[in-house]
């Protein structure tokens, strides 16, 4: 089965090189997204003492908040993204979530901070699903799975910079006298990193605004109207299986993924490693790991689909599912932290692999027509899981426990208990997958 039934057969694509330079600009963009997210990440413990927050606040700040608009927003605009230009809502994004970046550098309680991490949430919704969209219009479908991987590496490249960045500058800050700086001055060293992290993203917002609309490429009648979401929305009820089955096993992912908000807090607390300590170790093994994973993973796709192997992605999926259980489960437990964190490594193998096949796989299933659309609702979903479950169950549990240093059992018990309910479900979605793509793709 092929997708080319409502899909890409005209063959009008921009240049090769061009198309890569908007990759490139995406994935910048992407770094940049995942960056001022996941900075919270290494400033719990000072942002924890000033605002005298609990681990399960900590955990709406890096879960509810966040994800108030950027899961429920995407679907709106995914549908934005099938009938407008998509490089204007990706720069409107851009300079809305920069913006409030920087603005949480100057909050001053849990409730100002809160608010501003709705609103980079609100501003990073636009992202993806008019990247995927942009990119499935520049690319044929036998080089898709290579630039979706290449703008897939953005979030293990931001991972390991928001560590690594991160680090440098609070290590910066609490040993420089910023007092009579412009626009930092008589801020604490977590307020700095805020404001340093987000500016950048004002200035690429603008070279987006440069970028040329790619022609849509899939078959449209003459004076066809667009494709109203209720239309969008049927066709996930009659195919809910595949597409909901597929996108709650990513949805385990990003639960595991988004609970190592914790991490950075697990090594102080469990094994005296300082934030700024951590976060220069553990960026080496996520550069290490992380990009070279995906796109090997991108390759490898676009290679089993050149030979003729219609569930490539599929395939890929399913061996990165398995590693990523196990081995995110074990490292919280390991006796001591350089043995935790060279198993974390490993697990990252797994996180990087599934990241990188979802998108391909769900791709295979979904019509041309409402592609942004059916990004849109892959991304709620799976945003949904991680950032509602992941870090705030965390919290839940370390606050239950009563105990600061039992934080690592916490880490433990989330990707144990929802990759086992993962795994056990992965049989049934897998007969379901291969007995979808053999459909004929219609809208």
């Amino acid at each position: 089965m092929s997708e080319v039934t409502e899909d890409e057969e005209s063959g009008d694509y921009p240049s090769s090189s061009y198309a890569w330079y908007v990759v490139a600009l995406l994935t910048i963009g992407y770094i940049l997204s995942f960056l001022d997210r996941n900075i919270l990440v290494l400033l719990v413990e000072p942002i924890k003492a000033d605002f005298n927050l609990s681990d399960t606040q900590i955990g709406l700040l890096m879960g509810l908040a966040f994800s108030i608009f950027y899961a429920t927003m995407g679907i709106p605009l995914g549908w934005l993204a099938d009938n407008m230009k998509r490089r204007t809502l990706v720069a409107m994004g851009m300079l809305v979530w920069s913006a409030a970046t920087c603005l949480s550098g100057y909050t001053k309680s849990f409730l100002s901070l809160f608010t501003a991490r709705v609103a980079i949430g609100a501003g990073e919704a636009t992202l993806s699903p008019c990247a995927i969209s942009l990119i499935s219009d520049m690319f044929p479908e036998g080089k898709r799975a290579k630039a979706i991987a290449v703008y897939s590496c953005a979030l293990s490249i931001a991972a390991a910079f928001s560590f690594k960045l991160g680090a440098e500058i609070l290590s910066w800050a609490n040993t420089t006298d910023t007092s009579e700086m412009f626009l930092i001055g008589g801020l604490k060293p977590w307020q700095i990193v805020f404001v340093i992290v987000g500016a950048p993203g004002v200035i690429l917002s603008a070279l987006m605004m440069l970028v040329r609309e790619p022609k849509r490429q899939i078959k449209k009648v003459e004076g066809e109207k667009p494709i109203k979401f209720s239309r969008a929305f049927s066709y996930y009820k009659e195919n809910t299986g595949a597409f909901l089955g597929l996108s709650l096993l990513v949805g385990v992912m990003t639960i595991i993924a988004y609970s190592q908000g914790f991490v950075a807090a697990m090594f102080e607390r469990t094994w005296g490693w300082t934030a700024s300590e951590f976060g220069s170790r553990n960026s080496i093994g996520l550069l290490l790991f992380g990009p070279p994973t995906v796109l090997f993973s991108g390759w490898l796709i676009d290679r089993m689909h050149s030979k003729g192997v219609e569930d490539a992605a599929w395939k890929v999926f399913k061996v990165g599912f398995c590693l990523m259980v196990p081995l995110n489960t074990i490292y919280p437990l390991m006796p001591n932290p350089w043995i935790a964190l060279f198993v974390s490594f490993s697990g990252i193998i797994g996180i990087a692999t599934v990241t990188a096949a979802g998108v391909p796989a769900i791709l295979k299933i979904i019509p041309g027509k409402i592609r942004a659309q059916s990004i849109a609702m892959y991304y709620m979903i799976i945003s949904l899981c991680g950032l509602l479950l992941g870090p705030t169950t965390v919290g839940i549990i370390s606050d239950a426990f009563g105990d600061p240093t039992m934080l690592r059992y916490a880490v433990a018990l989330v990707p144990a208990v929802f990759g086992s309910i993962g795994l056990l479900c992965l049989p049934m979605i897998n007969r379901i997958y291969l007995k979808q793509i053999k459909k004929e793709i219609t809208l």
